[in-house]
Formats: C-alpha cells, sequence, structure tokens
C-alpha cells in the first residue's frame, strides 16, 4: 500500500516553505546580480537556475568564470562536486519518499534544495506522514529563486555592485548554518575541517577552479571513512 502523497501534505509543506522562499529570493538576487556581471542576460541566468539549481554550484562556477579559469571540464567538476551532497539528501529521504511511488518520488526530488531537505528531515523526525510535504516545501522555493535570480539579473544596472549590500557573503553565511544544523558531535566538523584546509592550500598552488574540486573530494573522503568506521 502506497504512502499517502494529498494536496493537504502539498499545501501545508508550501505554508512552511514560504519563509524558505523569502530568504531564498533574497539568495538568487544575489546570484542574479553576479551572473548579469558575469555577461549573462536575464533568461540566460534564470536557465542557469533552473537546470542547475544549487546557489553555491552555480556562485563558485561564477567565480571560474570571473578569474578566467573556467574550461569545460572546470565546470563540470566543480558542479558535480559541490552537487554530490544530493545523492547523501536523496539516500536520506529513500526510505521515507519511496513509499510515495517512483513517479512522485522523483518528481518531488526534481524540487529538493539544501533548505527544504533540512526542513523536511525535522518534520520526518516529528512523525510527518504525508509524502507530499517535500514537493509543498519545495515549490515557494523553486520559485523564490528562479524570481530572485531573474530580479537581480535585470537589476545589474541599479545595484551593479553585490558586495555593498552584503550578497557576496549569502554562500558564506548559508554553508555555515547547513554545518551548524547538520553538526552533531565534534568528529562531524574534521570533514570541514579537511575540506576547508584542502582548499587553502590547493588555492595557494593551483588556484581556485581545482580548490573547490579538491576541498570537496577531500572532505567527501574524510565523512566517507568516517562513516564506515563508526559502522
Amino acid at each position: 500500500m502506497r504512502a499517502a502523497f494529498t494536496w493537504g501534505g502539498f499545501a501545508r509543506g508550501a505554508r512552511d516553505g514560504v519563509p524558505l522562499g523569502v530568504s531564498i529570493f533574497a539568495y538568487g538576487l544575489g546570484f542574479g546580480l553576479v551572473a548579469a556581471q558575469a555577461g549573462f542576460g536575464i533568461g540566460k541566468a534564470v536557465l542557469t537556475s533552473a537546470a542547475i539549481y544549487s546557489g553555491s554550484a552555480q556562485l563558485a562556477a561564477m567565480n571560474l568564470l570571473q578569474t578566467g579559469q573556467a574550461t569545460l571540464w572546470a565546470l563540470f567538476a566543480t558542479i558535480m562536486v559541490i552537487n554530490a551532497r544530493y545523492l547523501l539528501f536523496g539516500a536520506a529521504l529513500q526510505p521515507w519518499l519511496w513509499q510515495a511511488g517512483k513517479l512522485r518520488a522523483y518528481g518531488s526530488l526534481l524540487l529538493l534544495g539544501d533548505a527544504n531537505w533540512m526542513l523536511t528531515m525535522r518534520m520526518i523526525r516529528a512523525g510527518e506522514m504525508d509524502r507530499a510535504y517535500l514537493a509543498g516545501t519545495g515549490a515557494p522555493v523553486t520559485l523564490g529563486w528562479l524570481a530572485g535570480t531573474a530580479l537581480g539579473a535585470a537589476a545589474v544596472s541599479v545595484l551593479p555592485r553585490p558586495e555593498a549590500l552584503g550578497f557576496d557573503l549569502m554562500l558564506i553565511a548559508f554553508a555555515a548554518s547547513m554545518v551548524t544544523v547538520m553538526t552533531r558531535s565534534r568528529s562531524d566538523l574534521l570533514p570541514v575541517a579537511v575540506g576547508a584546509v584542502t582548499a587553502v592550500a590547493v588555492a595557494q598552488l593551483l588556484g581556485p577552479a581545482p580548490a573547490i574540486i579538491a576541498a570537496g573530494l577531500a572532505g567527501g573522503a574524510v565523512a566517507a571513512l568516517g562513516a564506515s568506521a563508526r559502522a
């Protein structure tokens, strides 16, 4: 018997996701400004946000474009390494979400982001049973992200310097909040520390593009080894 997947669950998730959508709108605004500065028009910026759907990966890619080190393979590797976390997010949701059926599960995952993943996992632990809740939380986040991207790209002539409003710090602040939420013991900080040290070291030797890739691989490897040792 399939688990519940109702409009009521979707609506409840959408209601809870509205505050996330508002904050992600500001994040999208920052990305739109950065993308426009890199030469992207409104359509191209929005298409990038819809296709990649990852602020951290997109801002890293923009950084590579602006540093002149953006080979096709560097961009591909950067996006893949940064977005590899979604494999873990999906695996964490699988026992709960899969009970709604493959089509509904895969459709819901198209709206999966960092913020609504954390919210949904918290609600699952609180007893949420309607699997449409995940897609509901993702709807306002997606709308906020795309609308913010479009407005940011359109407003670049009015607000030419994202750093003037602190938008350049959004990625750092969001990443720090994720680390805070996901850290449950001191051992969880080891992959973060290894990734940070690796990024700084490789950036000094090879530049920002290899640093992002190396940091993701190093931190992920340490996390995987730690998980296998605890198993």
